[in-house]
C-alpha cells in the first residue's frame, strides 16, 4: 500500500511538471535489451555523496533494458518491468516486491512547459522536482547537489522518506532532451545500484555508458 502511495505521488508530480498535451503523446515502442552476459568492468563514483573516490563496478549479473526515448541502463537480472497501474509516459523497472525500482523519463522542448523568463534545461526542471519534493508530507527530508550522470552535468536530488525508503532522483541533459532518472529502495539497495545506473545509462542499447 505504501509503495502504490508513493507510486501516485510521483506520477501526480510528474504531470505537475510537463505542458499538457491536447492532442495526446505518441507512446514510443517499449524495447528490453537482452541481459549482458559478459563480465563488464567500469569505474562509478562511491555511493555515499561524501566520499569522491571511485570503486570498480561489474556489470556481469545485470541485464541491460530501456526503451529509446528514456535511453537504456542496466540492472540487477532478477529486476523485471513494472507497469504503473496509473499509466503515464515513464519506462520502469524493479524488483519483484516492486519496493526497489527505477523510474526513467525524457522531456523535449515541447513536453515540458517553460514559462516566460524561465529556460529549457536540466536545472529547471530539478528545481521545479525539488520543489515538489518539500511540500510531500511523506517526505522526512531532502538535498539538493550537482553531480555527473553517464558522464553530464546532473542535479542530484536525494529524498528519506518517514518510513525509511531512499529515493536518489537525477535530472541531467543530453542533446535536446532533459532527462530525469529516479532510483527508489532501500539504503543498500540505493547504494548497490546507484553505482550501476550511473556509469551504464546511454541512448546505446547495446553499449553502456556510450
Amino acid at each position: 500500500m505504501k509503495n502504490k502511495i508513493i507510486l501516485t505521488s510521483i506520477t501526480i508530480l510528474s504531470a505537475l511538471i510537463v505542458a499538457a498535451c491536447g492532442n495526446g503523446e505518441k507512446k514510443a515502442p517499449e524495447t528490453t535489451v537482452a541481459p549482458t552476459t559478459e563480465a563488464t568492468t567500469t569505474t562509478a563514483p562511491t555511493t555515499t555523496a561524501e566520499s569522491s573516490e571511485t570503486k570498480k563496478v561489474t556489470l556481469a549479473d545485470t541485464q541491460r533494458v530501456g526503451r529509446e526515448d528514456v535511453g537504456y541502463f542496466n540492472v540487477p537480472k532478477d529486476w523485471v518491468e513494472y507497469k504503473d497501474p496509473n499509466g503515464g509516459p515513464q519506462f520502469q523497472y524493479a524488483s519483484k516486491d516492486a519496493y526497489n525500482m527505477i523510474t526513467l523519463n525524457g522531456y523535449g522542448k515541447d513536453q515540458l512547459h517553460v514559462n516566460a523568463g524561465e529556460t529549457f534545461g536540466a536545472e529547471l526542471l530539478a528545481n521545479r522536482l525539488y520543489d515538489g519534493w518539500q511540500y510531500n508530507p511523506k517526505v522526512a527530508k531532502t538535498q539538493k547537489e550537482k553531480t555527473k550522470f553517464a558522464g553530464e552535468d546532473a542535479f542530484l536530488i536525494k529524498i528519506q522518506l518517514k518510513d525509511g525508503k531512499y529515493m536518489f532522483q537525477w535530472v541531467f541533459q543530453r542533446g535536446e532532451k532533459v532527462y530525469d532518472v529516479l532510483l527508489e529502495g532501500t539504503e543498500d539497495t540505493v547504494a548497490t545500484v546507484r553505482p550501476i545506473l550511473e556509469q551504464s545509462w546511454s541512448l546505446d542499447s547495446k553499449t553502456p555508458g556510450q
